[in-house]
């Protein structure tokens, strides 16, 4: 039942915006912005550039946050492709948080995080990534702790 008002709680944020963005530009000053899902710790926006993230198909999807937003080690079902526009953050891989396995990237760096593979990332400046995958957006954290305590957040919401 938990995951059903996760998964409807992603879809009333990414689903009403993604409506309509199925083709056509998309200027960065004229991106409609909203709280980030429930299944993401808190301090997060997102604004859908392309597709419907809870839906069959490929999407693109912007996040920003604060210098200190972090998500922690999870996994997704399917591709995922994160292009940092802007900050500068640690990137790891694995399925443990492991400060010597980060990476520091900053804007322009890309990295794919093949389904199933654990990983996770910290931003150390406030910072705008952009996420391309195949829907529906699924994420599972490794750590029973962190998925009780995201879903605490999104119990909240409710």
């Amino acid at each position: 039942m938990r995951s059903i008002a996760l998964s409807f709680g992603a879809l009333c944020v990414f689903g009403a915006a993604a409506l309509a963005q199925t083709s056509g530009l998309r200027r960065a000053d004229g991106l409609e912005w909203r709280p980030a899902p429930a299944d993401l710790p808190k301090g997060a926006e997102v604004a859908v550039l392309y597709g419907d993230p809870m839906s069959s198909g490929p999407f693109v999807v912007r996040l920003r946050a604060k210098a200190g937003y972090q998500v922690p080690v999870h996994k997704h079902p399917d591709l995922e492709t994160v292009t940092l526009i802007s900050g500068a953050a640690r990137y790891g891989e694995g399925s443990q948080s492991d400060p010597r396995a980060e990476s520091f990237i900053h804007a322009g760096d890309f990295f794919a995080a093949p389904a199933g593979m654990g990983h996770w990332i910290t931003l150390n400046e406030d910072a705008v990534l952009q996420v391309s995958g195949t829907g529906p957006w699924k994420i599972e954290y490794l750590d029973p702790r962190d998925k009780a305590r995201i879903q605490q957040r999104g119990a909240a919401l409710d």
